[in-house]
């Protein structure tokens, strides 16, 4: 049972937005008289440096047995898996100042009924059931089996420990990340992650931290399992210049 989290591949991501087209017309679209002038709006950004990130293994839970989940206590309705943690690193041309967002290759079909545990750490953790924040484990006729969570534990910035910090309106402004709860990272793309200090974003040229995945699954899909229920799934991690 494996979550890939973008094993071992590096991503370059520095790019100049392409050219773009707007054509203004009439709101009688239809009409003879067509419109005597048009607009071209051209868009781009030059960076300072390019950077690319890669991610070292995989979050593996391993073989799990149905008898061991039944064992465990419930918490929230759910059989939880625990969590792994992954590291992952930065490395740019130059100083530049870069956050993260996240995709999940599956979202939720739908509100879930269960809460994961997401863990920071050994004896950091929340409880998380915001459907942005989930990612799918795998579908069974339609149905999720469970989710998996994604925090974004530690990073330093050139060997140092930098502050967590976060946006909602696309690096506009930022938020610091003050509790085990605002670690979680949104897997819809909708949030930027990142790190500075005083909610501040600082550059640097060498980023490394820690990710940690966290999984839960339903216990009906485990007490009525008969085959083997596997899991290949994962979030793409994608980087922004700010």
């Amino acid at each position: 049972m494996l979550v890939n989290l973008n094993n071992g591949t590096e991503m370059n991501v520095f790019k100049i937005t392409a050219l773009s087209l707007v054509i203004a017309t009439s709101a009688g679209s239809l009409s003879a008289m067509a419109a005597e002038t048009s607009q071209i709006t051209v868009k781009g950004a030059v960076f300072p440096s390019a950077c690319s990130i890669s991610v070292d293994g995989t979050a593996d839970f391993g073989n799990l047995k149905k008898n061991e989940l039944k064992e465990k206590p419930k918490e929230q309705n759910a059989y939880h898996l625990g969590y792994k943690p992954i590291n992952f690193n930065i490395h740019c041309n130059s100083a530049a100042k870069v956050a993260l967002s996240a995709q999940a290759d599956t979202p939720p079909t739908g509100p879930s009924t269960i809460g994961i545990t997401s863990y920071i750490s050994d004896t950091e953790k929340t409880l998380q059931s915001l459907p942005a924040q989930l990612a799918s484990l795998a579908l069974i006729d339609g149905e999720d089996i469970g989710y998996f969570t994604v925090a974004l534990a530690s990073v330093a910035l050139d060997g140092k420990n930098a502050e967590l910090i976060f946006s909602q309106d696309n690096g506009g402004s930022w938020q610091a990340v003050s509790g085990p709860r605002t670690h979680v990272m949104y897997q819809d793309g909708s949030v930027f992650h990142g790190w500075g200090k005083d909610t501040t974003p600082q550059e640097a040229s060498d980023i490394s931290g820690v990710i940690t995945i966290s999984a839960a699954v339903y216990p009906e899909i485990v007490d009525k399992m008969n085959d083997a229920i596997r899991f290949d799934t994962g979030t793409t991690l994608s980087l922004h210049y700010l």
